[in-house]
């Protein structure tokens, strides 16, 4: 077993160096790559290898040649490698492979898993239990909400949340987590030099403090449609199960839960209005046998828990009903109708029989003790 650092201070371990050769060698893919490290058991072994070595182990002839034929030195494949050392000699910074004791176990079960990774941050994070929070770019208030509620209530009992620091339920999630406070890891579909989205960097600054940023991809590779889904499958790697909220038929979000289920980890889902476009996926997925959440208890009885991990409930579970005692009839009255999804102006009207002033204004006061939003189409319960 190769470890994180050599004798002399050099951040990055032979291994590793060894599968940053192979990763120059053109067509040598994913699915090649293990190929060739189920027969030679690591990637040093590969590169030591002889043509006729590599021809026996399935490997096309050409391709093969490639690789016995490589003998470039690390140091002249460009500015990019002394860019990466000094990277990985900084502290929190890791550059792991398969070979390392550091490389996540959970993440070694999947099919395919990334030769290397790039770390930033506490890698104590990956001894936590991880529960994957994924959904839609554009979540409802009650999709934001939820996001963070249940992000942080999973944070507070010890778990680990993992998302992908898109816009949208991932920022939530990492927010509800880091504000726990709690660990939270999140998977870029960019390297870790090209935060992306931008404005998610000073998140991914707070998620460092006591959790970790994850990403297969070299330092300076931007974000790219295709590099998501090879995200996706990590988030789901990295976790025991994976909690939908929001997503539609088409959502990315469902790729994710796709990767959990063929990796036979959990998957759960958060209902919603059948009105909600955004509820199409996560019912469906409840369709094919996913889990309903309503509770982090849902979650807890399925997954279980480790010893490090309370499993008393915070009293602010979602399932709790708010207290409306303090209003007035008519406050009551607006509320009882006013669902957490958007119900327009007129309906509000019809349902409750008011002029408009007498609506505008419990609307306003509504408004100002924080109980409903102003959304696209209407107004929405908080």
């Amino acid at each position: 077993m190769s470890h994180s650092t050599y004798a002399g201070n050099f951040p990055v371990s032979g291994s590793c160096l060894a599968v940053l050769q192979l990763s120059h060698i053109k067509g040598l893919g994913l699915k090649s790559f293990h190929l060739l490290y189920d027969y030679f058991v690591s990637a040093e072994e590969i590169l030591q290898a002889s043509y006729e070595e590599l021809l026996k182990s399935g490997l096309k002839p050409k391709l093969a040649r490639l690789i016995a034929e490589q003998k470039t030195p690390l140091e002249r494949l460009g500015p990019y490698f002394d860019r990466l050392l000094a990277w990985a000699d900084k502290p929190n910074n890791y550059l792991v492979c398969l070979d390392d004791e550091l490389y996540p176990s959970s993440l070694k079960e999947i099919y395919c898993p990334p030769p290397l990774l790039y770390l930033q941050g506490r890698i104590k994070a990956f001894e936590h239990d991880a529960i994957a929070v994924v959904g839609s770019r554009r979540p409802t208030l009650a999709g934001q909400k939820h996001a963070a509620l249940f992000a942080r209530q999973l944070a507070e009992i010890g778990y680990c949340i993992t998302s992908g620091l898109a816009i949208g339920v991932d920022s939530y999630a990492h927010r509800g987590a880091v504000d726990a406070p709690g660990v939270s890891c999140a998977v870029l579909g960019s390297g870790l030099e090209s935060i992306y989205p931008r404005q998610n960097k000073k998140l991914a600054i707070e998620i460092q403090d006591q959790g970790v940023l994850v990403s297969e991809l070299a330092l300076d590779i931007s974000a790219l449609p295709a590099n998501f889904p090879r995200r996706n499958r990590i988030i789901a790697g990295l976790s025991k199960g994976t909690l939908v909220i929001e997503a539609g038929l088409k959502s990315g979000s469902l790729i994710t839960a796709e990767f959990a289920l063929e990796q036979n980890r959990d998957v759960f889902a958060v209902p919603g209005s059948i009105d909600n476009p955004l509820s199409k996926g996560g019912h469906s997925l409840i369709k094919q046998g996913a889990t309903l959440v309503d509770d982090i208890e849902d979650i807890i009885s399925v997954i279980g828990s480790k010893n490090n991990i309370d499993r008393r409930c915070p009293q602010t579970a979602i399932s709790k009903q708010a207290d409306y005692s303090h209003l007035t009839m008519d406050e009551q009255k607006l509320i009882s109708v006013l669902g957490h999804q958007s119900t327009s102006f007129d309906d509000l009207l019809q349902c409750l029989g008011m002029d408009v002033s007498e609506l505008n204004k419990l609307l306003v006061m509504l408004e100002l003790k924080g109980l409903l939003s102003s959304v696209a189409g209407g107004y929405q319960r908080l």
